[in-house]
């Protein structure tokens, strides 16, 4: 009975190395929004006057205002100002951080998270609104028939955001005439392009892109946006909005 007992618990114990070491990528994100009505839940001021210092620094920080926009940008399927703006910043700030030509950035739909950026003063918090996770950015090699694969997946949606360079037709929830650049996609070539971390690593269904060669930046996307705007403002520029229909239906 000793020996069944230990044999039972090594082969637990095999068990559980095993589970804990296998590496999980989050695949996809449902979710879903939830009132909570402020009167039902009274404050409490012993936890108000503890969080109080902090809040106050944080409010300091996520009130400076980085920017202007000229225009409300609103968030759109299949091409939209606020996915456009947002995707050409992405390839404007991936450039600089590395040598080889990037020919396209792009974002899951559902990382931008909100419906709309105000005509007016861009403030730290307001990115931290449009943007709260912590994806950092990658630079991806992808063979032109892997981003097929990839651009049918994101046809079958609606669309994604894409920034200047890309333009392809949905048609029976698949990417017809796609281009790069001004070429017609090959399917041979590699091409180098950004993607948010959560889908170079398989997120949203894309499984296509995890055998492909990839590089981290380590920086966030938000981080990127926050510099964009900031750089851009020091040079007199606002933010504008930029109406290309970059994929259509």
């Amino acid at each position: 009975m000793k020996n069944i007992k230990t044999a039972a618990l090594l082969i637990g114990i095999c068990i559980l190395n095993i589970s804990c070491s296998k590496e999980f990528h989050l695949a996809e994100i449902k979710d879903r929004n939830y009132r909570i009505e402020k009167a039902s839940y009274p404050v409490d001021v012993h936890i108000a006057s503890i969080i109080e210092p902090y809040k106050v620094q944080l409010d300091k920080t996520m009130n400076e205002v980085i920017g202007y926009s000229d225009e409300e940008l609103v968030k759109g399927k299949p091409a939209s100002t606020l996915t456009n703006w947002f995707c050409d910043v992405l390839l404007d700030e991936s450039q600089k951080l590395v040598t080889q030509k990037i020919d396209f950035a792009l974002q899951n739909y559902g990382g931008i998270r909100v419906p709309f950026l105000s005509k007016g003063n861009i403030t730290v918090g307001t990115i931290y609104e449009l943007m709260p996770f912590d994806n950092v950015m990658f630079i991806m090699e992808l063979k032109g028939d892997v981003i097929q694969q990839f651009f049918d997946k994101m046809a079958a949606s609606g669309g994604w955001p894409v920034s200047r360079g890309v333009y392809f037709e949905i048609a029976y929830g698949a990417a017809k005439n796609i281009k790069i650049g001004e070429s017609p996609l090959d399917p041979e070539r590699v091409y180098i392009a950004a993607v948010p971390d959560y889908i170079a690593n398989g997120g949203d269904n894309m499984v296509m892109l995890l055998e492909a060669k990839s590089y981290n930046t380590g920086v966030l996307i938000r981080d990127l946006l926050i510099n964009n705007i900031k750089e851009n403002t020091s040079k007199g520029l606002t933010i504008k909005p930029n109406n290309e229909k970059r994929i259509t239906e």
